[in-house]
């Protein structure tokens, strides 16, 4: 439970130079405005795989031993981590095997098909993808490469926090969308260590995605029901571990309305354009929203940018 440090997210960035871009951290002009003090957009949407996923898979891959590697690699995704580990594994030249849910967006399972991998969809939700994969890894004897609870991913996930430190020493609020807690865990343990003055680390859900919101609420994980969502990368469980680490090093966490995210989306692209997905899209909802009173300058962490074309066309000419 004490990894990954300071220390680990360090390493993983020495591992991942050279392979994993460092991503823009843009100014935001009409967040700005709107905020009421200085926005910035770290765009995580920017990396290959269209996903900061890729920091982590690729560090957690690079720290495995060739052993581990041989055996092949498994893991279970929403989408954009089976990427990042296809990619991180065809790297090294291992054989990746992905399972997703059924519902999970086209272009993301094209793009795992693309980088090389074995693309299992499971009925269900990413839970059930998950159950899956852990089977399917125990039965072939392969290195199951948990997509929120491996220290080395979470390490990689970091990596983004150092980033945002060495442009801003200065933040006052990092705004981060929570899954399963992996990237605000990575981006909190930097925060909480090395950032310069009182910032804090908000993390946002959505209505429908609000596992990690719940267990906050409670103190405790607990059962809860996730809905239809926008934000597919938002889409699952935590458990014991995802929960404390993130618990840590985190301030807030919020809720956004589901029907807040096609608008943040709209304002991204027709202002920025930029094209984000549902999950990259929640902090900027919680702004839209006026949910968070921010003293800035605050960083909104614009994590991914794998939508269905369809889907962002739907949106954007929506009235």
């Amino acid at each position: 439970m004490n990894r990954p440090t300071l220390e680990d997210i360090y390493q993983a960035r020495a591992r991942i130079a050279g392979t994993v871009r460092r991503t823009p951290l843009e100014y935001s002009e009409w967040l700005s405005e709107l905020a009421r003090c200085d926005v910035y957009l770290k765009l995580e949407s920017q990396h290959k795989t269209r996903s900061f996923k890729v920091r982590g898979a690729t560090n957690a891959v690079a720290a495995l031993a060739p052993a581990d590697r041989a055996r092949g690699l498994v893991t279970a995704s929403a989408g954009n981590h089976g990427q990042a580990v296809a990619l991180a594994a065809r790297s090294v030249g291992a054989k990746a095997t992905v399972f997703v849910p059924g519902s999970a967006p086209e272009t993301k399972k094209d793009r795992i098909r693309l980088l090389g991998a074995d693309l299992r969809c499971v009925d269900g939700t990413y839970d059930d993808a998950q159950d899956a994969a852990r089977g399917f890894a125990e039965d072939r004897g392969a290195t199951f490469v948990h997509a929120f609870t491996n220290p080395d991913v979470v390490a990689g996930q970091g990596t983004v926090g150092l980033e945002i430190v060495e442009e801003i020493p200065r933040v006052r609020e990092v705004i981060v969308p929570v899954g399963g807690g992996g990237l605000i865990a990575g981006i909190g343990t930097v925060m909480k260590t090395i950032a310069d003055g009182d910032v804090r680390v908000i993390g946002v859900q959505t209505d429908q995605t609000s596992a990690m919101y719940s267990a906050f609420v409670a103190g405790h994980v607990v059962d809860v029901a996730i809905g239809p969502t926008l934000a597919d990368g938002l889409a699952g469980h935590v458990d014991d571990v995802s929960y404390q680490r993130a618990q840590r090093v985190t301030d807030q966490m919020w809720l956004v309305d589901e029907a807040a995210l096609p608008e943040a989306i709209r304002a991204l692209y027709r202002r920025d354009g930029l094209v984000v997905e549902g999950a990259g899209a929640v902090g900027v909802a919680a702004i839209l929203e006026q949910r968070l009173e921010l003293r800035g300058p605050a960083v909104i962490v614009i994590s991914g940018g794998n939508i269905d074309g369809s889907r962002l066309a739907e949106i954007l000419t929506a009235e």
